[in-house]
């Protein structure tokens, strides 16, 4: 069963640094920053662990930079990774007859090709 304590821890664990531990509740200033991997953490942490470079993500163990963290745009965590999937896809399935010269047998495998990733990745959808 959900209980408002429940709920509120919850909601403070998103806004907690799994580093260092400290929360916005506590630290209303602190600012949390998004690495590429998708984890939390505070500039403070961020800037004391990659003080000398490249350093291993505390949680996942990925190679990070201190300059790949970014704001956090959405509340939640899975509609940002979503939307920078959708820009790393788009930036190469949104291509257009103009970007094949013209060709339309180039232009009409690429539309097959993003039809075949479309149904892997959602089989119940079709064109």
């Amino acid at each position: 069963m959900t209980t408002a304590a429940g709920i509120a821890d919850g909601a403070l664990d998103n806004e907690r640094c799994p580093v260092c531990k400290s929360d916005r509740y506590l630290n209303p200033t602190m600012r949390l920053l998004v690495s590429p991997c998708f984890h939390k953490m505070c500039e403070s942490c961020i800037n004391r662990l990659f003080l000398s470079g490249p350093a291993p993500c505390p949680i996942c163990k990925v190679t990070l930079r201190k300059s790949n963290f970014v704001s956090q745009t959405f509340d939640d965590l899975y509609v940002e990774k979503e939307i920078q999937i959708r820009k790393k896809v788009g930036r190469y399935f949104n291509k257009r007859l103009e970007d094949f010269a013209g060709n339309l047998r180039l232009y009409n495998d690429y539309l097959e090709e993003v039809e075949e990733i479309c149904r892997l990745f959602n089989p119940t959808w079709s064109l």
